[in-house]
């Protein structure tokens, strides 16, 4: 073990403010900064060390100096929280009070040392950032709140169906077997709800393992077009395809890329019009390390209002603005297929995008990367 005379204990003060994964600031009674981490220089975003600088010309927050006085008036350690609602930026500020005794102090003389420094001299300033474990908290109650309401709904409905079934079971067979049919399109949601949440829980947690392989885009664009070519025409609209470079091998595990699309051309006929026209397409990006898949509508568009949490979980659009006699699977929706979408084509490296003008139609976006190019 090494001697004390041989460490620097400056440096190694220094050294463990250095290790604090937080900034602190040590600052004295007239609030000059006397050490300080590199934390805390890139969070009051300075151009050099902040010693010998005044806390107040760094923090013209009230709150936090306000908190720091207390600590000293009180001689005893404080701590608050403070929150910038524009940002949503949250910060928790601990203040202590740093006991010391001066340089040279022997233990027969420590009684009246401690006496002259009853007050502290130096107050150590933690400012913890809890911004992200804040938006945490927030999505954790937003998504309780969320399920709680898409389960409540079809609950409801199932019981009064179930209520008014028993009802008419004996007097009406033919408005009874209406009602199971209802039944069982209530059902279908909830498991539709159920199977969704399972699904992007799992994805978002990397509990979903991807099986990257190469295969051709075009591949790709043409099986989603043999799928959803009969509910195009059920709903009078075109479905067409723009393929460029279709031979370009992209990494990407198929059965997942191509639910991404057939969400999105789902989507696109629910809210496209009967004459409308729906394009499946795939490019290689100038670039040449992704291809480019989308899927372009002439619908109803989308407002920038709900453009901007398109991808959000649970967030639908006004559903009076989709078709009124609109026939397919999960008609009405769970908010939760553009939330797996956009889950699915991050866990592959790439990034998607949505674009629309209202009353001329939508185009949604996203990117594989290239796996090889073809020859």
């Amino acid at each position: 073990m090494a001697d004390d005379s041989t460490i620097d204990y400056q440096h190694f003060f220094q050294a463990l403010l250095e290790a604090v994964p937080w900034p602190v600031l040590i600052v004295d009674r007239s609030l000059v900064v006397h050490f300080s981490n590199q934390h805390a220089v890139h969070l009051l975003e300075a151009q050099e060390s902040l010693k010998q600088l005044k806390l107040d010309q760094l923090l013209s927050d009230g709150v936090i100096l306000g908190l720091v006085r207390e600590s000293m008036q009180r001689e005893r350690p404080v701590t608050g929280e403070y929150t910038w609602d524009s940002s949503g930026t949250a910060w928790k500020i601990s203040i202590t009070p740093l006991a010391h005794r001066p340089r040279g102090t022997r233990s027969n003389k420590l009684n009246a040392a401690t006496n002259q420094a009853s007050r502290s001299v130096y107050f150590a300033i933690a400012i913890e950032d809890l911004t992200e474990f804040r938006r945490l908290e927030r999505a954790r109650r937003d998504f309780i709140a969320n399920i709680s309401h898409e389960l409540r709904t079809p609950l409801a409905s199932v019981r009064l169906l179930v209520e008014t079934l028993e009802d008419a079971i004996d007097t009406d067979p033919d408005q009874a077997q209406v009602f199971v049919e209802k039944i069982e399109t209530e059902v279908q949601n909830l498991t539709e709800l159920v199977s969704e949440t399972l699904d992007l829980s799992r994805i978002e947690s990397g509990q979903v393992p991807m099986r990257i392989e190469p295969i051709e885009a075009e591949q790709l664009v043409r099986e989603v077009m043999a799928r959803m070519l009969t509910q195009a025409q059920r709903h009078r609209v075109t479905l067409r395809t723009e393929i460029e470079q279709g031979k370009t091998m992209v990494a990407a595990d198929s059965k997942q890329i191509v639910r991404v699309l057939v969400n999105l051309v789902h989507n696109a006929i629910k809210f496209t019009p009967s004459g409308g026209i729906v394009v499946i397409g795939t490019r290689l990006e100038e670039s040449g390390s992704a291809q480019t898949f989308f899927v372009r509508d002439t619908g109803i568009g989308i407002r920038p209002e709900d453009l901007q949490r398109i991808f959000e979980r649970f967030y639908k659009v006004n559903p009076a603005r989709s078709k009124t006699d609109f026939i397919g699977p999960g008609g009405v929706g769970s908010g939760l297929g553009l939330a797996i979408a956009r889950h699915v084509v991050e866990a592959h490296g790439g990034r998607i995008k949505a674009e629309s003008i209202i009353e001329q139609g939508s185009t949604f976006t996203f990117t594989l990367p290239v796996a090889v190019h073809a020859a």
